[in-house]
């Protein structure tokens, strides 16, 4: 039952309201003053308060100051039920309003209707904090979303515009969060990077292992939504994950690479949590088709004379020189006969267009510097995405990767070297030609042996 706090100065009636509240079941304190009432008011669930203290209305504006700081209801007592003082009394929010001489049960039932209003009150005053916070929370995270977009619009370099999905993310406020990109050479869904505790990084999966939600999100081209993770249902790349989420990122309707975000504790990823990271794949989605640069495999020419330099196909060439001038000549000779190419080289693409007379073939800068038609050496998965969709539109191709000097010394040789491979790797599936010009100098001789074994070695 409730506590009740009786505030009146004359004992005798204090005592027969006090009775009555006991008989009933309630626990009953008792005061005489406003003072006391005060430094009691934070114990009780109700005050029974008599406004005439000594004479004077004082229980009036000892309920007003009650009210204001400790929120407790309020039944005035009073032997006046003159208009002035009702008017004076609806000034201090009373819950209930008694005229003495009452009956027990008018007591009793007046009490009962001040604590349920009470808590009602009190109810719809948390409802309304908890609707404020959610109405805060969701604007502070659409406010997100619309920074995100508004960088992405402006960005060109796939790592930077990645790296704002992956801070966005953070900011919505995953514990976790990854960025998986589709390696469609290999077909692997691998770790690009990504924010958080305990992730594993560099992982890769082959596409064809279904028994992890990520590739399934991939394969299926759908949201994975696991809101209680069970081991039995599934694997997922990222370990120790309570609740996760995988979200595709669809480009030309094609899984290009997916969201990745889970919780380390026992707290689960909420449905607003999924719908805005698939907002988020949406806007990379659109970021990733606008900064794609796919590129047409179409020859210079298709003069009938003898080829002077030919290379068999399915082969990484490198051409030992100190100016990429020898590498030019023989891809010339290609693509003047009937063989698309594309260049990728640390001079100008005009500049380079002009002194060979390129009129088709696309040519690619090696720069961080943000134009079109610029490959940064930070976002060389980009390149290998737009050589993999060259060579295999077309039955065969050359591809010339001038500058790998500025590789690494901008990536270091054994990052560079794993990007080599890969597109090493590309053009010998797709029945294409890479060729790489190369000062000798520049590298160790450790470093030279392990190009000369990937590669074939022209003088």
């Amino acid at each position: 039952m409730a506590t009740i706090l009786i505030v009146e100065d004359e004992r005798i009636v204090a005592d027969d309201i006090e009775k009555s509240l006991e008989d009933s079941g309630y626990t009953v304190f008792y005061v005489s003053s406003k003072e006391d009432a005060i430094k009691k008011a934070e114990e009780v669930d109700l005050i029974l308060m008599d406004i005439a203290l000594k004479g004077e209305l004082d229980g009036i504006e000892a309920a007003q100051y009650i009210y204001s700081r400790f929120d407790v209801p309020i039944v005035f007592l009073t032997a006046h039920a003159d208009e002035n003082t009702l008017k004076k009394a609806k000034a201090a929010q009373p819950y209930g309003y008694i005229v003495k001489p009452f009956e027990d049960k008018e007591l009793r039932a007046t009490i009962e209707m001040a604590l349920h209003r009470h808590k009602m009150e009190g109810r719809l005053k948390e409802s309304s904090k908890w609707l404020k916070k959610k109405i805060d929370e969701r604007s502070k995270r659409i406010e997100v979303l619309l920074n995100a977009k508004q960088n992405l619009q402006e960005e060109k370099t796939w790592e930077r515009g990645l790296m704002t999905i992956a801070e966005c993310m953070v900011d919505l406020g995953f514990e976790r969060c990854g960025i998986f990109l589709v390696n469609p050479f290999k077909r692997t869904l691998d770790y690009h990077f990504g924010e958080g505790i305990d992730l594993t990084v560099g992982q890769s999966v082959s596409l064809k292992d279904t028994d992890y939600f990520g590739v399934r999100c991939i394969v299926e081209k759908r949201t994975i939504y696991v809101r209680e993770y069970n081991p039995h249902e599934g694997k997922n790349i990222v370990s120790d994950s309570h609740s996760f989420v995988w979200v595709p990122i669809i480009v030309q309707d094609d899984a290009f690479a997916a969201l990745a975000a889970c919780t380390a504790k026992s707290n689960a990823i909420t449905n607003e949590d999924v719908k805005d990271l698939e907002i988020l794949a949406g806007m990379c989605g659109v970021f990733i088709d606008r900064t794609r640069q796919l590129i047409e495999p179409v020859p210079e020419e298709r003069m009938e004379t003898e080829i002077t330099h030919w290379l068999n196909p399915s082969e990484g060439y490198i051409v030992l020189e100190k100016e990429a001038e020898k590498s030019f000549e023989i891809f010339l000779d290609l693509v003047t006969h009937g063989i698309p190419g594309f260049v990728v080289s640390r001079e100008h693409p005009q500049k380079q267009k002009s002194k060979y007379h390129l009129v088709k073939t696309p040519v690619m800068w090696l720069s961080r510097f943000d134009t079109e038609d610029t490959i940064n050496p930070d976002s060389l998965s980009k390149l290998v995405y737009i050589v993999t969709d060259f060579t295999r539109r077309s039955t065969e191709s050359v591809i010339l990767m001038d500058g790998l000097e500025y590789l690494i010394s901008q990536l270091g040789f054994d990052t560079t070297l794993t990007h080599l491979q890969e597109l090493k790797d590309i053009v010998v599936m797709y029945n294409s030609r890479l060729i790489i010009p190369l000062h000798r100098e520049v590298l160790s001789q450790k470093e030279y042996s392990t190009l000369e074994k990937e590669f074939k070695v022209l003088q």
